[in-house]
């Protein structure tokens, strides 16, 4: 194919031009798609978590005297748990760990506002309520402006609320 004299060059012009174009695009998406990614991460483990607590509640409520996995009926022995780590969970019932599970990569798990960095265990009573009051921080890694908070109080109501931007 024939260029003309004046079209010398334009291909090249027009593909860098392409670039810099998807370059700036690129620019402004990636921040926004890592902060929706973050969002969702952290907003999919607190509802699971949150279903794992009902979850528990209710075999505390409804089977507590037949969760024993060693056939015996010892009513202490057979409350579910849930120990928390700063990066996943364990459920125990009759002192067998029975799930285990671990968060996302960027997600992290935080047991109450003065938490020294210990794994915490929640207890749950026949009644099927909390032992002790508990608040759950589960936020991004990479700072605690994107979370929510799994709140637990001990007359066995769970709430999920959102973390602002400001803390």
């Amino acid at each position: 194919m024939m260029n003309r004299a004046g079209e010398r060059g334009m291909a090249a012009l027009e593909l860098l031009l392409l670039l810099a174009v998807l370059g700036l695009a690129a620019r402004w998406a990636m921040p926004n798609a890592l902060r929706i990614y973050k969002y969702s991460a952290v907003r999919y483990e607190a509802e699971l978590l949150l279903s794992e607590l009902r979850y528990e509640q209710m075999l505390a409520r409804t089977a507590a005297q037949n969760l024993a996995a060693d056939g015996s009926t010892a009513i202490a022995s057979t409350r579910p748990y849930i120990l928390l780590t700063g990066t996943g969970y364990r459920v125990y019932r009759s002192r067998y760990e029975v799930k285990r599970h671990s968060c996302l990569a960027t997600v992290r798990l935080k047991f109450n506002d003065s938490w020294d960095g210990r794994d915490q265990m929640i207890f749950f009573n026949a009644n099927g309520n909390v032992y002790p009051n508990v608040t759950i921080k589960v936020f991004s890694s990479g700072g605690e402006g994107i979370g929510c908070k799994l709140v637990l109080d001990n007359a066995g109501r769970f709430r999920l609320e959102r973390i602002d931007a400001g803390g």
